[in-house]
């Protein structure tokens, strides 16, 4: 009985998990071994021979897979279905990572870029010089994308990247509640992984005060969407109401009973109790309408 248990134990560890499989790979040679694509497994073995004369291969993401397992080797496809191979060449992409780099920054200050990795999407002998990459607007929302560039024959040449970098991002140090005013109390900055967000993260305290718009668990990264900014009139607040007639001005207080920004029109409580109509002109300073 032990030594059954042995056995299956021995055969769940031949076909564990090695590696997950990505979607782009380069080669040199035109032979594809298994320890080309992952390193997990023990066994080394042919996985394909690129035909000659091909510079780009495509192959059924399936097809690799069930090559490891006849060879007692699982992968993870993930939502890998097809492989790409391209031959690898001399091509000096630092100026398009260069450009990258700088999107990036741009976006996220306190962005940190421990690797970036360019592929070219097919083989590509040469790039213009000073060529110029093309980025679509929302190529910062994730660490791994598309771009292309321009070639002398202005035929576009697509690239894959990838990158790895973290950067500062600030979550909240306690439960949030909606109307909460963001502050250095209720927000602390951490350094995390970057790989996607909805929306932008909030790395600092803005000097214009914010609000959250909703309510939020504790040590959740923030983001733009989660906030608003803080209304220069609070509903309740005591407000001084400015009347004009003429050359002659007039000031009395009032309680606004609506929240509101800057040249907002909203509601307002006199002491007498009747409401009128007043603009929102600064902070707490209204004008009757």
């Amino acid at each position: 009985m032990y030594l059954q248990f042995l056995i299956l134990l021995s055969l769940f560890f031949a076909t564990a998990q090695c590696d997950i499989l990505k979607q782009t790979y380069t080669f040199k040679e035109p032979t594809i071994y298994s320890s080309d694509l992952i390193s997990g497994c023990s066994k080394r073995f042919e996985i394909l021979q690129i035909p000659d004369g091909k510079s780009t291969y495509r192959i059924n993401a399936q097809i690799i897979a069930k090559t490891y397992e006849l060879n007692g080797c699982h992968i993870d496809l993930e939502k890998v279905r097809y492989v790409n191979f391209t031959k690898e060449s001399t091509l000096d992409v630092s100026p398009l990572k260069q450009q990258l780099v700088d999107v990036f920054i741009s976006a996220y200050p306190t962005m940190n870029i421990q690797t970036l990795n360019i592929f070219p999407r097919g083989f590509i002998e040469s790039i213009p010089k000073n060529a110029k990459a093309v980025f679509d607007r929302d190529i910062t929302d994730k660490n791994d994308g598309i771009f292309y560039i321009l070639d002398n024959s202005g035929v576009r040449r697509y690239f894959d990247f990838s990158l790895e970098a973290s950067l500062s991002v600030l979550h909240s140090s306690q439960n949030i509640n909606r109307n909460d005013v963001l502050t250095s109390t209720n927000s602390s900055l951490k350094v995390i992984p970057f790989t996607q967000f909805r929306g932008k993260p909030i790395s600092s305290l803005n000097n214009d005060r914010q609000r959250f718009r909703r309510t939020l668990r504790e040590n959740t990264p923030i983001v733009d969407r989660h906030l608003e900014p803080l209304p220069i009139v609070l509903k309740g607040s005591k407000v001084s109401v400015q009347v004009q007639n003429g050359l002659v001005i007039v000031e009395f207080i009032a309680t606004a009973t609506q929240e509101g920004a800057l040249y907002d029109i909203i509601t307002i409580e006199k002491s007498d109790k009747k409401r009128a109509k007043a603009k929102i002109i600064g902070e707490n300073r209204v004008e009757l309408q």
